[in-house]
């Protein structure tokens, strides 16, 4: 397949490495654009908390759950699906696009109807039933967001960026004059969903000049979407329900102030989702693109995606374990510092979601989606079994706890199939042993600043110079093999089994 990387508006061939520039800066501009998006999302809920309290906050974060299952009824896993598809056949771009802008709109509605039952099922005020029927309004409007693979497929996802920090700064900006005015859940809610809805429109708008779908879209791209799509999205409601279900046992089981201290927190490791999220949109179309062409190519990516992964998140923990009651009383104020405990289990089980973003992405590409629904179903028997069991008892901590055990559970299955069906030993362990052993020394470091009483910040700013340079120190990173591997070229894959 020839490259169409010469016009912004073409579909970039990512296995042909004809504009590294381009797929570099691509990564790049989402990692800074998340990363400003992350500190004001930070800023962002510690106001939301302390307008609502503890209850309220647990009120709003159990919607914000139910919305967010609900949202996801409106794609189940098609959108992914449809990334690989247009990665693979170019040419069939507009068809593609049109089958998922069809498959979403079908979606919307029964969505909604479960949407709207959640929300009367869970509601415990007249203003929790209000703020959750004001942010379903945003579902049928989740159709056209999908047009954002057009942004995907093309590599500028700057794009998608420039319209995440216009929404999160309007957003930001209500929440201020909400905080201010001493409102509550209703005016956060319309809030929201006027923002969304804004940014939203006015994405598919843009993306509506790079490609017209096709509309009727061909039967048969239709059926293809849904046959692949139909494993993937239940294996991603699964997810979802087990990552965000112990949210609502918390809520049900120990009460809306305990749902409040835990949603705080859980917070704070939603914004760091930026980090893989990041590094998959990009990969993503590379992955899918590579494996029927260039397998070593392939195998590197996910060996470099996987090292880069664990460095963003073995840093994030190691400040967690030690600055976690600090840090948490800087964002929500002296009346959660009851939830600090909380934040350091959960960085932890950020690292195996990171593994768990690449994971995923891999199955689907080798084709094994239906493996996505086996981790999945073990991931909710493990989760809603030990939460329904300890949070009666230890409350909060249980879920948190239970959410590092899940997480581990789901890595260690979905590397099981993947090695499996790849016919791989146990990966070298390459440069992950110094990426340890930097953010040990880090921690350690910090830790003996702390016990002299060195304030938070201090401690934020000497990891965020001391990390790097260890990093560098220990060559647990290397710049000219990401180059390399953002370019097209290819390293040495992970060896065969029995190496």
């Amino acid at each position: 397949m020839a490259t169409q990387a010469s016009e912004a508006g073409t579909v970039l061939d990512p296995s042909a490495g004809a504009d590294h520039r381009r797929m570099t800066r691509d990564v790049v501009i989402q990692i800074v654009a998340r990363v400003l998006n992350l500190a004001l999302g930070i800023v962002v809920t510690s106001l939301v908390v302390r307008t609502l309290g503890q209850a309220g906050f647990g009120e709003w974060s159990t919607l914000l759950v139910v919305i967010n299952l609900t949202a996801y009824f409106t794609s189940f896993g098609v959108e992914s699906v449809a990334v690989r598809q247009v990665a693979v056949e170019p040419e069939h771009e507009s068809d593609w696009i049109g089958a998922l802008l069809m498959v979403r709109l079908v979606l919307s509605v029964p969505a909604f109807i479960i949407g709207l039952i959640v929300v009367l099922v869970a509601q415990n005020s007249t203003a929790m039933l209000a703020a959750g029927l004001i942010l379903l309004m945003q579902v049928p409007f989740n159709t056209v967001s999908s047009l954002r693979v057009v942004y995907q497929s093309r590599v500028r996802n700057d794009l998608p960026m420039y319209f995440l920090t216009l929404n999160s700064v309007l957003w930001g900006a209500a929440v201020v004059v909400i905080y201010f005015a001493d409102g509550g859940l209703v005016p956060l809610a319309i809030a929201m969903t006027a923002t969304g809805l804004l940014t939203v429109l006015w994405q598919a708008a843009i993306a509506l000049r790079f490609v017209k779908p096709h509309l009727p879209p061909t039967r048969a791209a239709m059926k293809e979407l849904i046959r692949i799509g139909v494993p993937v999205g239940t294996a991603g409601l699964l997810i979802i329900i087990y990552a965000r279900i112990d949210q609502l046992l918390v809520y049900g089981i120990a009460g809306a102030s305990d749902a409040g201290l835990y949603g705080s927190v859980y917070r704070i490791i939603e914004q760091a989702h930026f980090v893989p999220i990041s590094l998959m949109t990009t990969a993503a179309p590379i992955l899918a693109a590579s494996w029927g062409r260039d397998r070593a190519h392939m195998l590197g990516l996910s060996r470099l995606i996987a090292e880069l992964l664990t460095v963003a998140s073995l840093g994030g923990l190691a400040v967690t374990i030690v600055a976690a009651e600090p840090l948490t009383v800087f964002l929500f104020g002296e009346s959660f510092k009851d939830a600090a405990p909380a934040l350091p289990v959960l960085s932890a089980a950020f690292v195996f979601i990171c593994y768990g973003y690449l994971n995923s992405n891999l199955l689907l590409v080798i084709g094994l989606q239906k493996r996505l629904i086996i981790t999945g179903l073990i991931a909710l028997v493990v989760n809603i079994g030990g939460n329904l069991i300890f949070i009666p008892i230890y409350g909060f901590m249980a879920a948190a706890w239970l959410t590092l055990i899940t997480e581990l559970v789901v890595v260690l299955a979905a590397t099981y199939f993947v090695r499996h069906a790849l016919h791989l030993g146990w990966p070298r362990p390459g440069r992950i042993p110094r990426i340890v052993v930097a953010a040990v020394v880090l921690g350690l470091a910090l830790w003996g600043l702390d016990s002299v009483g060195v304030p938070l910040a201090g401690l934020l700013g000497v990891a965020l110079v001391a990390y790097p340079a260890l990093l560098f120190a220990l060559r647990a990173v290397d710049i000219q093999e990401t180059r390399a591997l953002l370019r097209g070229g290819a390293v040495a894959p992970p060896p065969p089994a029995g190496a």
